[in-house]
């Protein structure tokens, strides 16, 4: 069975990396996945350097007369069995073949008016599997939850805190996020004003940079946040902070939540959507309410200054991560889906 993956995507994002990370998850368990997608210096490379085939194409506009017709080719000369799309312009250029199941993975609630030729959707979380379903009347038949795997690569080479000028004995908080006003970081700088003593470690790009650091300066806590850009070491990131800050005012899924409990680092979020899904406070995290920094900063404090509350919310974090985002799991349950599918 070949099942080939589409992704126009941006130049980075969550659901560009876990592209990645199934892709590769999924042709180091055998299975033979190719892959179709925009030219992009971080993920071509990373998909070839496993063995996956790597075909690139434009996914543009309105004039791009080459991506549907190329896929539509490729399908027919690799003999694909299954075909996955991920997000909206993927699925609204690829075409429907005779004999190939077309699926959709959905991170979030998107128009659906891109998806009416397809098979099967795949929800990344139970609520939008419940928003497919009775919000939008897709039959429930053809909707299956499979969240994504927060498993994480080795670390083949260690970060430490120096390396970001930051001293070793520093408390740092790891946001790991793209750099727009969902992500919620402007509330993380708000926060770090009132708990003085923490760095503040930001890996990630996006629009909204000059004014993220513009208002860092304004906040005077440049000196204490560091901005390390968009990095594809998210292992190495966590195993070198104390704690995860996951401010987002906005979240379908949000995979750092997860990640921060497979790398057992004590978890402080926002309320929102995905998250809220699947974490406890006080059990498995400290959850503060949308947008309300003084709460964060309250509960950053907390994990900074109660070091048994720390390694608790760390130890739960990670049973929940076991519960949940196994990957040997999670490719089960894609192979179960293809089988019944193809």
């Amino acid at each position: 069975m070949k099942i080939l993956h589409t992704m126009a995507g941006g130049a980075a994002g969550g659901a560009e990396m876990a592209y990645v990370d199934l892709l590769i998850a999924q042709k180091q368990a055998g299975m033979d996945v190719i892959a179709a997608c925009r030219p992009n210096a971080q993920r071509v490379p990373l998909l070839r350097a496993v063995g996956i085939p790597v075909f690139e194409f434009p996914f543009g506009g309105v004039f791009d007369f080459k991506t549907r017709k190329g896929l539509a080719k490729l399908m027919q000369d690799e003999g694909v069995d299954i075909v996955q799309c991920w997000m909206s312009r993927a699925s609204k250029l690829t075409p429907k073949i005779e004999g190939v199941a077309k699926i959709a993975r959905l991170g979030g609630y998107y128009n659906l008016k891109y998806y009416r030729d397809v098979d099967h959707f795949i929800g990344n979380t139970p609520d939008i599997c419940r928003w497919l379903v009775d919000d939008q009347g897709v039959d429930i038949n053809k909707v299956t939850h499979i969240n994504n795997f927060a498993e994480l690569e080795p670390v083949e080479a260690p970060v430490k805190k120096a390396d970001f000028d930051t001293d070793d004995n520093a408390f740092v908080f790891l946001t790991l996020a793209r750099l727009h006003p969902v992500k919620g970081i402007d509330t993380a700088l708000k926060a770090m004003q009132k708990v003085e003593n923490a760095v503040l470690w930001i890996a990630g790009d996006g629009p909204e940079e000059k004014n993220l650091k513009q208002l860092a300066d304004d906040l005077n806590v440049s000196d204490r946040v560091k901005w390390l850009g968009w990095r594809t070491d998210r292992a190495a990131l966590l195993d070198a902070c104390d704690a995860v800050l996951f401010p987002s005012r906005f979240e379908p899924f949000g995979g750092t939540f997860a990640q921060a409990w497979a790398a057992k680092r004590p978890l402080v979020t926002t309320a929102s959507q995905g998250p809220m899904q699947y974490v406890t406070h006080g059990t498995n995290c400290l959850v503060a309410g949308l947008e309300n920094y003084e709460e964060l900063a309250s509960h950053m404090l907390a994990v900074m200054n109660d070091k048994h509350l720390a390694r608790g919310l760390a130890r739960e974090g990670y049973k929940s991560y076991e519960l949940h985002f196994i990957k040997k799991k999670v490719l089960k349950s894609y192979e179960t889906l293809y089988n019944l599918l193809k």
